[in-house]
């Protein structure tokens, strides 16, 4: 299979593919095809890298669901994480078919959906975890788990060909601080009854151990905030409803008010209460009152985490912010983790606020978070209590990947197959074996609108920054072709330049390559341009050992 539209043709059998969440962290998206009908779980960004100046988000290309045409039947959404759900209203005017959330996750796909005015025609619908999912080849049951986002679930799906395990974001927390404890039962139940297949989280596989409780970071964070007399910063995700819980129990035992900063976290918060997680009767002081809170009676819980640049912590580091600003002795609190990509500008952050004299706290200092993803003896329990026939390890970079199947080697799982994007496994009937591959990538999220990840104007913006940009005008008369005398050069994105040494030097061999063109050839923009190119970059290659981008203004008058 190397075309698209050749999905369709999938006719016969059980087949799994990723067109995101493969070899990296984020943008996952899956789809199971049985028999011909499709499922999507999951649809999700990423953040973007240095590969992509100026651009914050990722998202995974789903060309290829056109192709499907009735034939996908629905998108299940396991949980409301950014990187599984953060991509839905991004593609709100090319789904056509439901798109099923739990409550949480829900409104926070409304809450996106409201910035796209998409929210009128959009099949949206609410997941009950209490009851069976029913299409026309797959009957699909959920499993709550614990994570770091109320309402997280595994999926069960069932099949003709037998059943499918598809864990989701997970951990083991027999005492979280939102929802129910871990059921280790519910999953002995699946392995007791046959699994195919298990499709499973990778991100801790790499990490010994087991992960730590959300109850305990709320016992610590209610002593940590006991050691300081000044002004408390919290960023965390905004998600993570549980983490804001216990910062708001740790602050109460402190006889310290809450302000909430940054408005992804008000969103969020106010979503978590319509689903009755955070108390009606909580209440929190806005951003003008905080600045008026003595420092020592006041907690305030941001988004910035990450280092993101129009995040509340930013601005707030950076004594931009309209309401609040930080003083020596205050603390930071990183109640985080560092997502791959984003150390450089978290550290950026932090050296700031240290310049500032703001003591920092991170999880290397203190217990002030704990991850939402199991970690190796959580994984290698889960194999052991379902005991699949194949394990398809996702969510995670080629080092996690390997990782979990060295897990579920040890777990005696007769197959693992670590795919790529677009690597479409034929699961049943016989062994499992890759079938072809289709064709997946990133669009870049630019304003609302998405384009290819390898877009001129993407590639034109890389070689800028790398390079710089040299611009040069000429004035051409129509009448004989000749050259006016003033020649303007400007550079961009390059150390302090002689532009008058460049320009002497360019007129000299310009000039002679100009005039050994005949009439036809000085009438053709397109040459004379090209000619200009070439002799610029000899120059500067010469003289400066630089390659820059070279733009031409011909103007004929």
């Amino acid at each position: 299979m190397t075309n698209v539209s050749e999905l369709n043709n999938l006719n016969d059998g059980l087949h799994f593919l990723s067109l995101g969440g493969i070899g990296e962290i984020g943008a996952n998206c899956y789809l199971y095809g049985c028999d011909g009908k499709w499922i999507m779980i999951d649809l999700g960004l990423s953040f973007a890298d240095e590969k992509f100046p100026g651009i914050d988000l990722l998202v995974p290309k789903i060309d290829n669901i056109e192709s499907l045409e009735n034939n996908l039947e629905a998108i299940i959404i396991s949980h409301g994480h950014e990187d599984h759900a953060g991509a839905v209203a991004f593609f709100a005017n090319k789904i056509k078919c439901p798109v099923y959330a739990t409550k949480f996750a829900k409104l926070l796909i409304e809450n996106r959906l409201k910035e796209f005015n998409e929210v009128e025609n959009f099949n949206l619908l609410e997941i009950n975890l209490n009851k069976k999912l029913s299409f026309e080849n797959f009957s699909l049951d959920f499993i709550p788990t614990t994570h770091s986002i109320p309402e997280p679930s595994a999926i069960v799906i069932s099949t003709s060909y037998g059943s499918l395990l598809h864990t989701a974001d997970w951990k083991i927390d027999y005492s979280p601080t939102l929802g129910d404890s871990f059921s280790k039962k519910k999953f002995e139940k699946i392995g007791g009854e046959g699994l195919l297949a298990l499709i499973g989280d990778s991100t801790n596989a790499n990490v010994p151990g087991k992960s730590q409780s959300e109850n305990d970071v709320k016992e610590e964070l209610a002593n940590i905030f006991s050691r300081f007399s000044n002004r408390i910063v919290v960023t965390c995700f905004s998600s993570n409803i549980a983490r804001m819980k216990n910062i708001i129990y740790a602050a109460k035992k402190n006889k310290r008010k809450v302000a909430l900063v940054g408005r992804s976290i008000k969103k969020n918060i106010e979503a978590a209460r319509k689903c009755g997680f955070i108390d009606d009767n909580e209440v929190f002081i806005s951003e003008d009152e905080a600045s008026f809170i003595p420092r020592e009676n006041l907690v305030i819980i941001c988004t910035g985490s990450q280092g993101e640049k129009r995040s509340a912590l930013y601005r707030i580091s950076y004594n931009s912010h309209q309401h609040l600003h930080l003083e020596s002795e205050d603390v930071v609190i990183f109640s985080s983790r560092d997502i791959p990509g984003n150390e450089k500008s978290i550290n950026n952050l932090k050296n700031l606020l240290i310049r500032q004299r703001v003591e920092i706290l991170t999880a290397d200092d203190d217990l002030v978070h704990v991850s939402g993803h199991g970690y190796a003896d959580e994984i290698r329990d889960m194999y052991n209590w379902t005991k699949p026939y194949l394990s398809i390890p996702v969510h995670g970079e080629p080092m996690h990947l390997e990782a979990h199947k060295q897990l579920s080697y040890s777990s005696q799982v007769p197959f693992t197959k670590i795919l790529e994007n677009g690597k479409c496994l034929k699961i049943a009937p016989g062994e499992p074996k890759v079938v072809g591959k289709i064709e997946t990538g990133k669009l870049i999220v630019e304003g609302k609108k998405l384009y290819d990840s390898e877009s001129s104007f993407i590639k034109e913006r890389r070689k800028y920054s790398f390079e710089g940009l040299a611009l040069i005008s000429l004035l051409i008369n129509s009448n004989d072709n000749s050259i006016n005398k003033n020649i303007k050069v400007t550079f961009k994105g390059l150390p302090y330049i002689d532009e008058e040494q460049i320009i002497h030097d360019f007129k000299l061999i310009f000039i002679d390559s100009f005039t050994k063109l005949n009439t036809d050839q000085k009438s053709s923009d397109k040459i004379v341009s090209d000619i200009v190119k070439n002799n610029l970059k000899k120059i500067m290659k010469n003289s400066f050992h630089k390659k820059p981008e070279i733009e031409v203004h011909l103007i004929r008058f």
